[in-house]
């Protein structure tokens, strides 16, 4: 066993395999630098879980059930900015890099480390730094050199249909009211609905959650 951390950074294991789960946490519970404070098998568990329990790092599989984890990602790195995310799968997609960096992961890590290796990655991240797996490292590298442009991430992914049509309406210069006719909500709904969206979006202002719309809703992003 490891010796014991001053401040115990507080994980959250997220992954859809119930085996997985129970064999993290039997590797990590081994380590008193890092302390397990839930886990969640879909994304929407994940995120509040998230919200309940307040991780330092949430180590995130990239196939959930419900969502894509790199959504959750997004969703995760909106509602908790201060939480770090460290991607742990067994994908080696390119795109799956590519987008996790593009979107802020703080590291991404393949499932074939050992414990030490994980133990060490997380640490890390909770630290402030960045990690990407080694057998990756090239890869990453090669496409920088070709000039790899991030994958446009949509921002919007973390708003649900209903919260979407609501902007969509704000976006197009209705008022309130105006919004709640069209689609058949009082105006405290819809009050409700736009704290929801600024909060998800990070704004303060129906100005800014409208450019936002405006941006990511742009045809030459499809």
């Amino acid at each position: 066993m490891s010796a014991p951390a001053a401040h115990p950074i507080r994980l959250l294991i997220v992954d859809d395999s119930p085996l997985i789960r129970a064999g993290l946490r039997a590797v990590l519970e081994a380590h008193d630098e890092v302390t397990i404070v839930g886990e969640a098998g879909t994304a929407a568990a994940g995120l509040a879980a998230v919200m309940q329990h307040k991780p330092d790092v949430v180590l995130l599989d990239l196939r959930l059930p419900d969502r894509p984890g790199l959504s959750a990602c997004r969703d995760i790195l909106a509602r908790r900015p201060g939480t770090r995310v460290l991607i742990l799968t067994s994908a080696t997609d390119e795109r799956n890099v590519h987008e996790a960096i593009a979107i802020g992961a703080h590291g991404y890590l393949l499932k074939e480390n050992d414990g030490a290796s994980l133990v060490a990655a997380i640490t890390r991240v909770a630290a402030g730094h960045s990690v990407l797996d080694p057998s990756l490292a090239d890869q990453v590298l090669n496409l920088m050199k070709r000039g790899w442009e991030p994958v446009p991430v949509d921002r919007l992914a973390v708003l649900s249909a209903q919260e979407r049509r609501v902007l969509a309406q704000i976006a197009a210069g209705l008022t309130n009211k105006e919004v709640g006719v069209q689609l058949g909500l009082s105006e405290k709904t819809v009050k409700n609905y736009l704290a929801n969206i600024f909060a998800k979006l990070n704004v303060t202002r129906r100005s800014q959650a409208a450019a936002m719309f405006a941006r990511e809703s742009r045809p030459d992003r499809a």
